[in-house]
């Protein structure tokens, strides 16, 4: 088992606000996928989507990626297929955001995971509602997070897997107060957790996927839940 990840730099036309960037990004794969027509159709296909990506770095102090200069971000995807169009597209695509400079490609192989983190916070969602850390049902959190898996697990490699109370050891969250991304007129909150995972082959096979394509909600819309 293996995952595909592009190393994206690109020079910023404008000054963007980091909360701001990870629908910025989102937005413009998006349009980028619109020039080939099977990325196209792909789009926009509502089922789950096989990548992720992360936010701008260098990351700015003050809270504001600048005009002009150079940052990097990733994305990550299942497809090789997928992952080369993806890069073949982001070359092509006129931007009114910033300017792609160059892509890089590595292929990053299954191994023994102990502990995940999200780089970028992730997104959970109860009955179209934001879970949140002060008055949520912790068990719930986990519950979403493991069928979320097990259903993208399953649309990916058409093969059922049984993660229930196997994957998640221990959860600590990283933030005292909800994060948020800013999605068109509306915020998403979000936590970032680190996850201390199960010695099984079912955990083992979910971390990678987690890796691969996000944890939660919102992967490819906003590039909510990476992983490290």
């Amino acid at each position: 088992m293996r995952f595909i990840e592009l190393t994206v730099t690109v020079m910023l036309k404008k000054d963007i606000y980091f909360e701001d960037c990870g629908y910025i990004i989102g937005k413009n794969i998006n349009k980028s996928m619109l020039l080939d027509q099977t990325l196209k159709e792909v789009h926009q296909k509502k089922q789950y989507k096989n990548y992720v990506f992360n936010n701008f770095y260098p990351i700015e102090k003050d809270k504001f990626y600048k005009k002009d200069r150079l940052y990097i971000f990733k994305i990550r995807g299942l497809d090789y297929d997928f992952m080369n169009k993806i890069d073949s597209c982001l070359y092509k695509l006129k931007s009114d955001d910033f300017n792609v400079i160059s892509i890089s490609k590595r292929e990053i192989k299954k191994k023994y995971i102990k502990e995940l983190y999200t780089q970028t916070p992730l997104i959970v969602t109860i009955d179209s509602k934001p879970w949140l850390q002060n008055n949520g049902d912790l068990d719930l959190f986990k519950r979403r997070l493991e069928d979320n898996l097990e259903k993208k697990y399953e649309n990916f490699f058409n093969e059922d897997i049984n993660i229930r109370n196997k994957f998640i050891k221990n959860i600590e969250f990283k933030n005292r107060k909800p994060m948020h991304f800013n999605y068109k007129s509306i915020k998403l909150l979000a936590n970032k957790v680190s996850i201390e995972v199960f010695d099984n082959e079912e955990a083992q096979k979910a971390t990678f996927l987690a890796r691969a394509t996000g944890l939660g909600e919102k992967n490819s819309a906003v590039g909510a839940g990476f992983c490290k």
